[in-house]
């Protein structure tokens, strides 16, 4: 049915996860309305969405208020009923309703429609995106069944992200809700089986979900060891299947798509009751916040508010992070808001930030040696910080997926994750260059094709015209009839 591969390359497994701050908080409502949210008009890789409300529209829960534009954006609706009060740019700002009058229960369908087409529209149209962190819009992903035969659903549960939970209890608590979600992604693809990859120190989800799926022969669940960054695709896919995704090739290529196990709720939700994505659970830990929880908050939430749900933060934390702290990234700003890939927020004191001075290479190969994409970090570092990217290239530096795990084990503790990312930007902006200066010159090329076409028209229609009056002038004069 499927070959796990028991010999994963790479990963780590930190001694001290995080995870215990959290892992028995169920899932929790906010118990104030935020004073505003602030709707991000990208949340996703491609273009802003497009505003198509204006300051003082009143708007309800569910709302449309900016549309998609175009390939990889996605739209986004509001969270609350509330009245808009500010539009640029940027986003969209919200102020709540002081009092929110809940919808009335929407009856779950009993059939969901069984047109794949139908299914996809609904998806696109609820905004909603890869809640792993990607953003990626999932209505584009799915697509891809339209062009590859997929044999495979695999719905990361893995959640291998220090301190993150929010997927742990998703699975805990909303088991009904993913494994329905899971089977409406199996009709819209095709695809034969679906497997639920779930860390080992889970087994509370692996219960769960194992109880929801016992009626569905085609839906597995699959234990996984606890290591990071197993939650990635391309390690997932390979733990699952044994398949090792070449460079550039797509996992739809391969016949397999991978899907978070809070996508697979947002699917549920959007095809069965027709609510658009406005909500997500975020975990809000680290050890300078009071009482870190898991929370379900409307998106544009700010930070600052979910931390006053938390009872405020104990000190001034030492590290602020969106995310987790191996792939999040550092924030100076509580007063920002979440968005729909916002897993978790940290608040890490002293004790828990890694906080050194660089010193040489010890070239001790540890980083090596956890590497998942079985690279040379001692290699490439250098070739990074003398500006060789063509160089590094070649050795697998657009094949590095930040996962950070090399920087944690490094002794000297060296900048490895944060050198590579921009090397990997630089290839980037060398790439972006590269396209412009060659747009530009095949634009310049056909101006100068176009104009020696034009001057070749206008030179012959001159010749075709003076042709024409030398016959006029040598042809015999037509004789006058009397």
């Amino acid at each position: 049915m499927f070959n796990f591969a028991k010999n994963i390359a790479g990963g780590i497994h930190p001694v001290d996860d995080g995870k215990s701050l959290t892992r028995n908080q169920p899932i929790e409502r906010l118990n104030e309305l935020p004073p505003r949210l602030y709707l991000q008009l990208k949340q996703h890789p491609g273009a802003k969405a497009l505003a198509i409300v204006r300051e003082g529209d009143a708007v309800s829960a569910g709302q449309l208020i900016a549309s998609a534009n175009g390939r990889f954006s996605a739209p986004v609706h509001a969270p609350l009923n509330g009245r808009v009060v500010g539009v640029d740019e940027q986003q969209i700002e919200i102020k709540p309703d002081r009092v929110q009058i809940p919808p009335p229960p929407q009856p779950i369908k009993e059939t969901p429609p069984h047109e794949p087409a139908l299914m996809l529209e609904l998806i696109k149209n609820a905004g909603i995106v890869g809640m792993g962190g990607a953003m990626f819009p999932l209505y584009d992903k799915l697509e891809l069944c339209d062009k590859y035969d997929i044999d495979s659903l695999l719905i990361n549960g893995s959640e291998c992200e220090p301190y993150m939970t929010c997927d742990d209890r998703v699975m805990r608590e909303q088991s009904a809700q993913i494994v329905g979600g899971i089977r409406l992604l199996m009709q819209i693809t095709k695809a034969k089986q679906a497997i639920i990859g779930i860390e080992k120190n889970k087994p509370e989800a692996i219960d769960a979900m194992t109880s929801a799926t016992s009626e569905d022969e085609n839906i597995h669940v699959h234990p996984l060891p606890a290591l990071y960054p197993l939650g990635s695709s391309k390690q997932l896919i390979r733990a699952l299947t044994g398949i090792q995704l070449a460079e550039g090739r797509r996992s739809a290529s391969y016949g397999v798509l991978v899907h978070n196990v809070a996508s697979c709720i947002a699917v549920f939700e959007a095809i069965r009751i027709g609510r658009p994505m406005t909500h997500r659970v975020v975990t809000i830990s680290g050890r300078a916040v009071t009482q870190p929880r898991n929370i379900l908050a409307p998106i544009g939430t700010p930070i600052s508010h979910l931390i006053s749900q938390c009872g405020g933060l104990v000190q001034t934390p030492t590290q602020q992070i969106m995310g987790g702290p191996m792939m999040g990234r550092m924030i100076t700003s509580v007063h920002q808001p979440i968005v729909k890939g916002t897993c978790g927020i940290l608040m890490l004191d002293e004790t828990e930030s890694n906080i050194s001075v660089p010193s040489s290479c010890l070239r001790c190969g540890r980083c090596a040696q956890v590497c998942p994409m079985q690279l040379q970090p001692l290699h490439l570092l250098p070739l990074v910080q003398h500006e060789q990217f063509d160089e590094a290239k070649t050795h697998g530096l657009s094949q590095c997926l930040s996962c950070g795990a090399c920087a944690y084990v490094c002794p000297a503790s060296l900048p490895l994750t944060a050198s590579f990312n921009w090397g990997k930007f630089e290839l980037k902006k060398q790439r972006y260059m590269t396209t412009k200066s060659e747009t530009t010159r095949q634009r310049a090329a056909d101006h100068q094709q176009r104009l020696a076409a034009e001057a070749e028209a206008k030179k012959a229609a001159k010749a075709a015209k003076a042709a024409k009056r030398k016959s006029r002038r040598n042809s015999p004069a037509q004789e006058e009839t009397i």
